[in-house]
């Protein structure tokens, strides 16, 4: 037997499939998953992200001369930190040291000035260029630096040194 629905139902029908579907949306939108790993990075303390900061220290190769400060510095040691800081800090001055080794070295000494470049091109296989702690404006930019300078054009690090790091 085909039962049909009258008139006055029709309304809480209605309503009730956009309330159904409106739970369906709310609750995928709760969803615990991810494409990338950002909602499995948390907060922690300052110890946590200098352990990190000491640990990716340890890692990273450093040119001729260089030592990297064995602590967490200008940090405030009470506030809370986004896991990964620690090395994105470590690797930040990787990054600078490398550049400007090879603003010190392009006109003197050309096999260290090869080694910087091939040390910076490293940077893009690291977690700090990961797509969850940097933008693509970011890699580009230092790309375009490192293609500059293999061509002997010092401006690309001249600036980014400048813009970024200068005291």
């Amino acid at each position: 037997m085909k039962r049909t629905i009258s008139k006055s139902e029709r309304p809480y029908r209605l309503l009730l499939c956009v309330m159904i579907s409106l739970l369906v949306i709310m609750l995928a939108g709760c969803s615990t998953s991810s494409d990338s790993d950002t909602n499995t990075r948390g907060f922690t303390d300052f110890a946590t992200i200098e352990e990190e900061y000491l640990t990716t220290i340890e890692s990273l190769n450093w040119p001729e001369g260089v030592t990297p400060p064995d602590a967490l510095e200008g940090e405030d040691t009470g506030a809370s930190f986004q896991i990964g800081y620690g090395d994105t800090k470590a690797s930040n001055l990787w990054e600078y040291s490398w550049m400007q080794e090879w603003l010190d070295t392009y006109n003197t000494n050309p096999e260290r000035a090869a080694k910087a470049l091939a040390e910076l091109e490293k940077a893009f296989d690291m977690p700090y260029m990961g797509t969850d702690r940097c933008d693509d404006a970011t890699r580009k930019y230092l790309r375009d630096n490192i293609d500059k300078a293999k061509l002997g054009d010092p401006s690309g690090f001249t600036e980014c040194i400048q813009a970024n790091y200068a005291d």
